[in-house]
């Protein structure tokens, strides 16, 4: 990577992405560019790593604002001007309530769909340090659990965030200092939404009381916590095969004596993987959790978690029953 202007943030988002090894060189890459001064900052930083990657640019516009479509363009003849192959898509039908996660999981299957039409083996997005810190407080408040409150990852499967380790601050002056044009989404400053409530509310006062290394601390912790959830993933899925069997009528049978010879944190994933679509499940995964504590467990407990899931816990094996119960 060559010398110049904004050079030591290209080379701090050059050492993340050696550190989490989201690059081999060579490889095709969809880009995420939303016009803001992250994403542009992302994309100008990727254009001199020198590791070989051809990137694609995807953008998406959202409707939600009258300049959308006008960004859209901008994004469009800018990123065309320098070389790059665009695709564009326009949402529809995101009105109505959470909006964000609607227009989030519309983004994610723009961008999908972008790599896989075009031999892609990666997407990288924009998100910063601030994004991390900002996600783990967002979902500490809802009572998100080890792996959820992580939030952020720097590697997340085909997803790569190479500046998960500067601060938003730091990309707005790499684009400034190159003369990069660059938008803000109005959303971002609109109180009504969590994430900007979060983002200029919350996190200023904490800066304000612990000084700067306080958000860079938030954003260590959602790493630990990452690493940590991960680890617990992997036991058990390791445990998985010993202590899970599959009946011939579908259900689920887990050895209880197995069982309860885990830590309760293993017990949660155990269940997690054994359970359909467990992440709408986690009120019901705890009350079986708690009721696996307790010495005055009624005979063949049994517990509907919704969606014909029932969970039975008899003597020998919690069993997991789907389509209508365990009869």
């Amino acid at each position: 990577m060559s010398g110049g202007p904004g050079f030591a943030t290209a080379e701090a988002m050059a050492v993340t992405a050696a550190r989490h090894k989201m690059f081999a060189g060579g490889e095709k890459v969809v880009v995420g560019v939303s016009g803001g001064p992250d994403s542009v900052c992302l994309l100008h930083c990727l254009s001199r790593l020198q590791a070989g990657l051809e990137l694609i640019v995807a953008h998406v516009d959202h409707g939600l604002s009258e300049t959308s479509e006008a960004i859209a363009a901008d994004v469009s003849r800018w990123a065309a001007s320098e070389g790059f192959d665009v695709h564009v898509a326009r949402a529809s039908g995101l009105e109505g309530p959470n909006i964000h996660a609607r227009a989030r999981a519309f983004r994610y299957s723009f961008f999908e769909t972008i790599r896989h039409d075009n031999g892609a083996s990666l997407i990288a997005t924009g998100h910063t340090l601030d994004d991390r810190s900002e996600t783990l407080i967002q979902r500490l408040v809802h009572g998100a659990g080890t792996s959820t409150l992580a939030g952020v990852r720097a590697n997340d499967g085909v997803r790569v965030r190479p500046l998960i380790e500067l601060r938003r601050a730091e990309t707005r002056a790499y684009c400034e200092e190159l003369g990069l044009a660059f938008v803000s989404d109005p959303a971002n400053d609109d109180p009504r939404f969590e994430r900007a409530f979060v983002r200029h509310e919350v996190l200023p006062l904490i800066e304000q009381r612990w000084g700067e290394g306080a958000i860079r601390a938030i954003a260590r912790s959602a790493q630990r916590l990452d690493e940590d959830g991960s680890a617990l993933d992997e036991l058990a899925a390791k445990v998985l095969p010993s202590s899970v069997e599959v009946t011939e009528e579908g259900r689920i049978s887990i050895d209880l004596p197995t069982l309860m010879t885990m830590p309760r944190a293993l017990r949660r994933r155990l269940l997690e993987a054994s359970i359909p679509q467990h992440r709408d499940r986690s009120a019901g995964i705890d009350e079986v959790l708690g009721a696996l504590e307790r010495d005055d467990r009624k005979p063949d407990a049994s517990f509907d978690l919704g969606r014909a899931i029932t969970v039975t816990i008899s003597s020998v094996a919690l069993v997991i029953s789907t389509g209508g119960g365990n009869k």
